[in-house]
């Protein structure tokens, strides 16, 4: 596309500073898993914020929507080259432009030369800023969205770095028409209280290669997120999980660890727990095959609260039938929609 317009140039990049969007689903049989936003929702509602297309739901559409950033723990420092209006969502990184705090949320007139700065987090784990028209990356098999571990996509498969320049697409009319809206307070996502944070999961679908008392021990338990967790896979520290005493077929065929089967696909949520300890939820840019016994999945509305966990956060999961996942999966569509935001 031509016109694009130079946006923000990165004076610091902050810990990982990535351009996504919602990704590209499709490719898991050729081992390229979707990436995008951790935290999809945040992003939806920071692009309809700024007057971008949002995209379609996160694994289930083709539409990936406007890219944007996601900033993990602390966020970058940018100057500002061109009149923009931008939106902050998600975890609370202390935004601020030349200084002065900015709300999250909301869609914020920025000016050429002022410098939008960010802190460490102080609620959640990724925040997102969306700029009115969209982050101008190439896309990779249709869609903008970073995995750098394959070096695929965003700003040459990396994160940010400074002195790289960032471009947008144009829009029409005025920034200043897109300033001054809100995400509507009942669309707000909540924030996970004292006793931490719930995780919906449908179980399966090798829950019966675990004991019974072992299942019930999954969800009694209250875990916590180990620090070696990433955008691939979140680790969950707790009680060791046991498994039924092995076929013979399952010696044969995938080995004598009690964890192991013979490898099968990986949905974004699946739950392995290689021998029995610390159980993994697999994120965005997770493996598409797996040779480890999963326990349950983590159904894609919750994924958002999974993105926001930071290490040492308290966490249960709760088992939901396939109806259940089905409803929450269309509620959290509902979100998303032009309504969503209004003006302030």
């Amino acid at each position: 596309m031509t016109g694009e317009v130079n946006i923000f140039e990165v004076l610091e990049p902050g810990l990982q500073t990535t351009v996504q969007d919602l990704g590209r689903p499709g490719y898991l049989a050729d081992g390229i898993p979707p990436s995008g936003a951790f935290d999809s929702l945040a992003l939806k509602l920071a692009n309809l914020l700024v007057g971008n297309p949002p995209g379609d739901h996160v694994l289930v559409g083709t539409d990936p929507g406007a890219a944007g950033l996601e900033m993990l723990l602390v966020g970058p420092r940018l100057r500002a080259l061109s009149y923009t209006v931008i939106a902050v969502t998600g975890a609370d990184l202390r935004p601020a432009v030349n200084g002065r705090p900015i709300p999250l949320w909301t869609s914020v007139l920025v000016r050429p030369g002022q410098e939008i700065t960010f802190g460490a987090a102080h609620a959640g784990a990724r925040g997102y800023l969306a700029v009115a028209g969209g982050l101008a990356v190439p896309a990779v098999l249709g869609s903008r969205a970073t995995n750098v571990r394959a070096g695929l996509g965003g700003v040459h498969g990396r994160a940010l770095r400074a002195g790289d320049v960032l471009a947008t697409y144009p829009i029409t009319g005025s920034p200043v028409q897109r300033a001054g809206m809100r995400v509507r307070a009942d669309r707000l996502p909540g924030r996970p209280g004292d006793s931490g944070a719930v995780l919906r999961v449908v179980l399966g679908p090798q829950d019966h290669l675990f004991t019974p008392d072992s299942v019930r021990t999954f969800l009694e338990t209250k875990w916590r997120l180990s620090p070696t967790s990433d955008r691939m896979g979140c680790r969950f520290i707790g009680p060791a999980l046991h498994f039924l005493p092995r076929p013979d077929y399952l010696v044969d065929q995938a080995g004598s660890d009690p964890s192991n089967i013979v490898d099968d696909s990986i949905c974004i949520g699946s739950i392995q727990v290689p021998s029995g300890l610390e159980p993994i939820v697999m994120g965005v840019d997770g493996p598409s095959l797996g040779g480890y016994a999963k326990i349950a999945t983590v159904i894609s509305p919750d994924l958002s609260v999974l993105a926001q966990l930071v290490p040492g956060d308290p966490v249960r999961f709760r088992a939901v039938d396939v109806d259940d996942a089905h409803d929450a999966h269309v509620a959290a569509r509902a979100l998303v929609t032009t309504d969503s935001v209004e003006k302030l």
